[in-house]
């Protein structure tokens, strides 16, 4: 499962990515939203999750935290 989202003036990419173990992890992929060379500027796990919904949540919330807090290049 992903979900697609722009903040912040970056394109976010939030994915549930299945664990070998059961549970999912929750994946994080930025982007610059503006047209700026193309690949992620910041790709991070955001921890696990027991299912896609709560890891893509999981994404979301830490993609957006880490926007706000200028971590993203």
């Amino acid at each position: 499962m992903e979900r697609q989202f722009e903040y912040g003036g970056y394109a976010v990419v939030a994915s549930a990515v299945p664990q070998v173990t059961g549970g999912f992890a929750a994946q994080l992929r930025i982007a610059d939203a503006f047209g700026e060379p193309s690949g992620p500027t910041f790709e991070a796990i955001a921890g696990d999750a027991p299912t896609e919904e709560a890891a893509v949540a999981m994404a979301e919330a830490a993609a957006m935290r880490a926007i706000d807090a200028g971590e993203v290049n």
